[in-house]
């Protein structure tokens, strides 16, 4: 059994039923509405039942992938999904705690210079010193290297202000062989989508070009982790069913737990961000690439969180295509087949969506004169970029 904290407040216990497949998760009496474990579980008396051999998708939903999780299961004997949360539990994205039940204290998460890892030149292996201190901190899925770390002086990127946070505050992320200059390729697809108008967290790429160092941003203004709910656990579907249904569905789990009068920004920003993964011919525009952040979670409504995670994964990948499908199809949309995606699933007039595909049209280009400048200025970067600029023309060519 683990316990579950929800904003640092203990909300509920978390345990494999004995003898059989399912999980159950139930609330501790007396707890209010607002420590909810997720939008999908309001507070209740009754249990809540996982499917047969797998954890409720809010619990699934951080699990580690990939990379992270071989590393762990490595490192820690008998390292199945609960006990995988269990290690993780202190640092998760979004709100949510685990901690065994028979520990009390908090877990002190150790500092590290976000500014010395962004200085970082190369010399030694920086990245397996991170995993050393901080895998066992990082509540956090994806398949490529990744870890949360705790800034040793609390900064944002962004110079706004000092965080009184006693969690992880940044992401810093690396990519296998297989993907080279990924830290690039994201910084300038992300930076097209902050241009497009959307969106994006605060992020560097280290001078030596090896990692992407992004701030989180499901923090309040007063320094308290959000909620964070990704479109699999809003479908109540777990993270192997990620690239699983259709964009269309997408629009049907904003409208069911989008606050309504925030409803028509975030019906925008989530076409603009599917425009954008077309564009920028991003194929990894899945399910869990898209977000709800939440404050208050007992009136089971969020907003979409911001973009994040793009990459032109068909400068590695070339007959890569979307991720989901639109209109029945996995191909590259063209204009007529996302214009009519705006009008028949969005509810937006025909003007309404050519000015959302010109606003991409135009972010797009922007970001190509970064990136002809990245081309010729950033080291080793030559290839990977005069492939994403290829893609990008097509992409632009079809709407």
């Amino acid at each position: 059994m683990i316990h579950v904290l929800a904003d640092g407040q203990q909300a509920g216990a978390l345990e494999k039923a004995p003898g059989k497949p399912h999980h159950v998760f139930t609330y501790f009496p007396g707890v209010q509405q607002m420590q909810s474990v997720s939008l999908t579980m309001p507070v209740r008396l009754q249990s809540y039942l996982s499917s047969p051999g797998r954890l409720h998708p809010i619990f699934d939903m951080n699990l580690p992938e990939g990379f992270l999780r071989r590393y762990l299961e490595k490192a820690v004997p008998d390292c199945d999904d609960l006990r995988l949360l269990e290690v993780t539990g202190p640092s998760q994205v979004g709100r949510l705690e685990y901690r065994n039940a028979a520990r009390t204290h908090e877990t002190s998460i150790p500092d590290f210079s976000v500014q010395e890892i962004l200085a970082h030149d190369g010399a030694e292996d920086l990245f397996q010193e991170l995993l050393r201190i901080y895998a066992a901190s990082s509540g956090v899925s994806g398949v490529q290297p990744k870890v949360l770390v705790r800034d040793a002086w609390h900064t944002k990127l962004s110079p706004d202000h000092k965080l009184a946070i006693r969690g992880t505050t940044h992401m810093v992320k690396a990519w296998d062989a297989e993907y080279p200059h990924l830290a690039y390729n994201e910084y300038f697809c992300l930076l097209a989508a902050q241009y497009a108008g959307l969106r994006t967290p605060h992020r560097e790429v280290s001078e030596n070009g090896k990692f992407l160092v992004v701030e989180r941003f499901d923090l309040t203004e007063q320094d308290r982790y959000m909620g964070f709910e990704d479109f699999c656990v809003l479908a109540g579907l777990p993270s192997a069913k990620k690239y699983h249904g259709s964009y269309e569905q997408l629009t049907k789990v904003l409208q069911n737990y989008c606050i309504q009068e925030c409803l028509g920004e975030c019906l925008v920003e989530l076409f603009k961000m599917i425009v954008v993964s077309v564009v920028l011919r991003n194929g990894d525009a899945h399910r869990k690439n898209f977000c709800l952040i939440s404050d208050t979670p007992e009136a089971r409504r969020g907003k979409l969180a911001p973009t994040f995670d793009i990459v032109t994964t068909t400068a590695y990948l070339p007959h890569d295509a979307l991720a989901l499908t639109l209109d029945g199809s996995k191909k590259w949309p063209d204009r007529k087949r996302l214009l009519h995606f705006a009008e028949k699933h969005c509810g937006f007039q025909r003007k309404q969506a050519d000015r959302i595909l010109e606003d991409v049209r135009q972010g797009v280009r922007q970001a190509q004169k970064e990136l002809a400048h990245g081309v010729s200025h950033l080291e080793g970067f030559a290839a990977v970029g005069r492939a994403m600029g290829k893609e990008w023309d097509k992409g632009l060519g079809g709407v």
